[in-house]
């Protein structure tokens, strides 16, 4: 993969500013169905540092055009949790001969690392990316499994370039995402899939469990079924359950190569305000699923603020420049 060249402190900071500026969240109240015909094409454009790495959170057509460097950019786009992400590419050249590459992802990737991880994505690793150079533009339209897509490409000869229109449309069943928010409430569910889904955060978080049902069943009462509520359970993976949430954190992308701050089970509608506090660049939450049971879980989220007595601590989050 090109975007082994990518520096991840350049793309986290670059995520953090954008996601939590007034100016994002301002544009996503404000934000209209996308159409070609009424949009004017975007830029993407080299910044100040000299670099071009990009983060856009809304539909439009961009075009990048090379000043002839031969440097590996990423354009990152997210949309809201319940939709996916779709490229169409309406103009395309990029030199094989001269090393020029662009690169379809699937996801996020940063550094060998993969947001949904490879653990946890439809596609095995090998089918969530295609490579394209040439003059002859990608006919299909790609599209993504979650709500965040990447596209990394190096176009060294200068004037050569690609336009790209970016469209958002509804997923009905979500698993994975990346919240563009610090704080909210969120519900991961299965629907009754073996999957595994994460909703990951790139930033310090204090989560709350305000529901859960995950590994239980109903159970049959007098000609009816029944939820039994068991509480919430601890340490159900070591206990040998195969249907589990993690809270997880880490400083890359891949919510499995994440350190498990606490993993639970068990059903409660009303669980204890007892918080699970990150302290890393990267927090998420993950439920894994076996199939067998309906499960879900909703969890308050928030900037952690209090750094007393955190529940996980990343060793690179303290340390200083």
């Amino acid at each position: 993969m090109i975007s082994q060249v990518l520096l991840a402190l350049v793309v986290f900071a670059v995520l953090e500013s954008v996601l939590n500026s007034p100016v994002l969240q301002v544009a996503q109240s404000q934000k209209k169905r996308f159409s070609s015909q009424q949009n004017a094409v975007i830029p993407l454009e080299y910044d100040e540092t000299g670099k071009c790495i990009y983060v856009k959170s809304e539909e439009g057509v961009y075009m990048f055009t090379s000043p002839g460097s031969a440097q590996v950019c990423g354009f990152y786009v997210i949309a809201d949790p319940q939709h996916t992400v779709h490229f169409t590419f309406h103009a395309f050249r990029i030199s094989c001969e001269k090393g020029g590459l662009l690169s379809v992802v699937d996801g996020w990737e940063l550094n060998g690392q993969f947001f949904p991880g490879t653990e946890d994505h439809p596609k095995p690793a090998e089918k969530r990316f295609a490579e394209y150079c040439g003059e002859n533009r990608p006919w299909k339209t790609q599209v993504t499994s979650q709500n965040v897509g990447l596209l990394e490409f190096r176009i060294p000869v200068k004037g050569e370039g690609f336009t790209v229109s970016i469209e958002f449309q509804p997923n009905p069943k979500p698993c994975n995402a990346v919240l563009q928010q610090p704080s909210g409430v969120y519900t991961l569910r299965n629907y009754g899939q073996r999957v595994n889904c994460t909703m990951s955060i790139i930033f310090p978080e204090t989560f709350q469990i305000l529901a859960s049902s995950v590994g239980t069943q109903s159970m049959p009462v007098t000609g009816r079924t029944m939820d039994v509520e068991t509480g919430i359970v601890k340490k159900c993976k070591k206990l040998g359950s195969e249907d589990y949430v993690e809270v997880r954190g880490g400083d890359g992308l891949d919510p499995s190569m994440m350190t498990v701050a606490e993993d639970f089970c068990g059903m409660d509608s009303v669980p204890g305000r007892s918080s699970v506090d990150v302290a890393c660049g990267n927090s998420a939450v993950r439920l894994v699923s076996s199939g067998r049971f309906e499960n879900s879980v909703t969890v308050s989220f928030d900037l952690l603020m209090d750094w007393g007595s955190p529940s996980l601590v990343c060793p690179t989050l303290l340390e200083t420049p």
